[in-house]
C-alpha cells in the first residue's frame, strides 16, 4: 500500500502560521511517529507533501525532506512547496526540478483570502506551464467553490499533470452537493487530472463518521475519474483529528471491497507508482 499524502513537521524548526489555529497538531510530527503507525496499517511506501510553511521556511522544508528521503526507504518521493505566480519562480524551479525524489509542487489555495477565483492569475498559469515542461506535476488543494476556477487553470496548462487533493474537499456533512459533483465531474473530463482519495476525515469536521459516510463521495469520484486516475493518501497527521491513519485505512479497504482486485490494486498502489514515478 502506498501513501501519497504524508506530512512531516516540527514547529521548532520551521514556522507554519496555520498550526496556531490547530493546537492538537501544533507539535512535532516526525518520521519515527509515522513509521510506527504506517507499519501497523500496512503502508510500505510514502510520498511527502509540503506542509504550507510560511514563505521563509520553504528552503528549510526542502532541505529537511531531502534529508528524510536520503535516510530511509519509506519516503520515496516528494511534492514540494513553492510560490508559482510570484517573481523569481522560474529561477527557483530550475534549482529544484531535478533534485532526487522531487516529482511535483503544491500550493494550498483553499485557505487564501478573497474571492474563489482570486488565486488564478496569468503569471500562475505561466509558471505551471513551466512545471509541465520540467516533467513535474502540480497538486491542486482547493475548496468546492474554487473547483470552477481550478478547471480554468487546468485548461490553461494542457501539458501539465494535476492531482486534485482530497477529492476537492467536499463538505461531507452536507452530502453530495451539485456544486461539488459538477466541479469534480468537469475536472475529470480533463485527462491531465487525477484525483486523490484523501482528507475526507478532515472534511467530515468531526469524529462522527463511518465508512458509509464517505461512500457516495468515493463512488462518484471512482465513476468519474475511473480506476486508473484515482490514488490514495492518508493525510497523516491531519487524519488524526476525528480519526486515525489505521481507521482511515480500514475504511478505504471497506470502500474498495466490492470492486475487483485490479481496481483495488490500482487505487492503493499501482496508480501511485506511475503518477509519482516510484520505481
Amino acid at each position: 500500500m502506498i501513501d501519497t499524502h504524508l506530512h512531516l513537521w516540527n514547529p521548532d524548526t520551521i514556522p507554519r502560521a496555520w498550526l496556531a489555529g490547530v493546537p492538537d497538531l501544533d507539535r512535532a510530527m516526525l518520521l519515527e511517529d509515522y513509521r510506527l503507525v504506517s507499519a501497523r496499517a500496512g503502508i510500505g511506501t510514502a510520498v511527502h507533501v509540503e506542509t504550507d510553511v510560511d514563505d521563509e521556511g520553504l528552503e528549510r522544508e526542502l532541505a529537511e525532506v531531502a534529508t528524510v528521503m536520503r535516510g530511509n526507504p519509506l519516503v520515496r518521493a516528494a511534492v514540494v512547496g513553492g510560490r508559482p505566480g510570484r517573481p523569481g519562480f522560474e529561477a527557483w524551479l530550475d534549482g529544484v526540478a531535478h533534485l532526487p525524489g522531487v516529482v511535483g509542487l503544491r500550493r494550498v489555495f483553499h485557505g487564501l483570502d478573497g474571492e474563489p477565483e482570486a488565486f488564478l492569475t496569468a503569471s500562475l498559469a505561466e509558471d505551471l506551464r513551466r512545471l509541465g515542461e520540467q516533467g513535474l506535476l502540480f497538486e491542486l488543494c482547493v475548496r468546492p467553490d474554487q473547483l470552477q476556477t481550478a478547471i480554468r487553470l487546468v485548461d490553461a496548462c494542457p501539458a501539465t499533470n494535476f492531482v486534485l487533493d482530497h477529492l476537492g474537499r467536499p463538505d461531507v456533512a452536507a452530502g453530495v452537493t451539485a456544486a461539488w459533483s459538477d466541479g469534480l465531474g468537469r475536472l475529470a473530463d480533463r485527462k491531465n487530472v487525477v484525483a486523490k482519495l484523501s482528507g475526507l476525515i478532515e472534511c467530515a469536521a468531526g469524529a462522527d463518521w463511518n465508512t458509509e459516510t464517505f461512500r457516495p463521495f468515493f463512488e462518484l469520484a471512482l465513476g468519474r475519474f475511473g480506476p486508473d486516475r484515482l490514488v490514495w493518501g492518508s493525510n497523516w497527521p491531519v487524519c488524526e483529528l476525528g480519526g486515525s491513519l489505521e481507521r482511515w485505512v480500514v475504511a478505504t479497504r471497506s470502500l474498495l471491497e466490492g470492486h475487483s482486485e485490479s481496481v483495488r490494486n490500482a487505487v492503493l498502489e499501482g496508480n501511485a507508482r506511475r503518477i509519482y514515478r516510484l520505481h
